[in-house]
């Protein structure tokens, strides 16, 4: 799947803005921040690794936590460690030991940075990523234990995903030991939460929250 996968690494919280609208409209607590070397520079996330994320992760405690992309490895992380009563993970990226090599490859022959390129959906993202954070993610990725998640979880997986394989989610879900749900985003690319499915995708998240809330 490598190369593609190097766009997840670059977001804000304004990517979950629509997601948290929709959590708001339904009179939930609804924040969407901004994770360490995001939404100012590439260079920011230079040494920034997967601890430093999941820390951050960690200074918002919530009920229902919801990740897209590396923001779902991130979400499965605080489940594993029973922070949380139930997970959304849209579009989310399984452990790769392959990603790894390829990205050591590259460095290995110079490369320090990769280019993304601009977003499709008008998303504040950068548009190139340091080696080492994308390696930061991808470690983070492989040290994950998915068979202690065993909260509910509902997956949302984009069927036009250029940056994910689609089957990766197949891999989460069968992975974890709690009960799984299925969300299919027929029209949408890889930031399904700004996409022409974010409504079906915001309607879907209000009603596992809300389950979630009654249990």
């Amino acid at each position: 799947r490598w190369p593609n996968c190097g766009r997840t690494c670059r977001r804000t919280g304004a990517t979950m803005w629509p997601i948290v609208g929709h959590l708001a409209s339904a009179h939930h607590d609804a924040f969407a921040p901004t994770l360490p070397g995001h939404g100012s520079s590439s260079d920011d996330l230079v040494d920034v690794g997967f601890a430093a994320w999941l820390d951050a992760a960690r200074d918002w405690p919530a009920d229902v936590v919801v990740g897209q992309s590396m923001g779902a490895a991130l979400a499965l992380a605080l489940a594993a460690e029973g922070r949380v009563r139930g997970v959304v993970a849209i579009n989310p990226l399984a452990p790769d030991p392959d990603a790894v090599d390829g990205l050591e490859w590259r460095r290995s022959r110079g490369h320090e940075r990769i280019e993304v390129g601009p977003s499709s959906v008008g998303e504040i993202a950068y548009e190139e990523l340091p080696l080492g954070a994308l390696l930061a993610m991808h470690h983070g990725l492989l040290e994950l234990d998915l068979t202690t998640v065993r909260v509910p979880l509902l997956v949302a997986t984009s069927a036009n995903d250029d940056v994910v394989d689609p089957a990766s989610s197949d891999v989460i879900a069968a992975a974890v030991d709690g009960p799984v749900e299925r969300l299919a985003l027929p029209r949408s690319g890889h930031v399904a939460s700004l996409d022409v499915d974010r409504d079906l995708l915001g309607r879907a998240i209000v009603d596992f929250v809300a389950r979630m809330m009654r249990r």
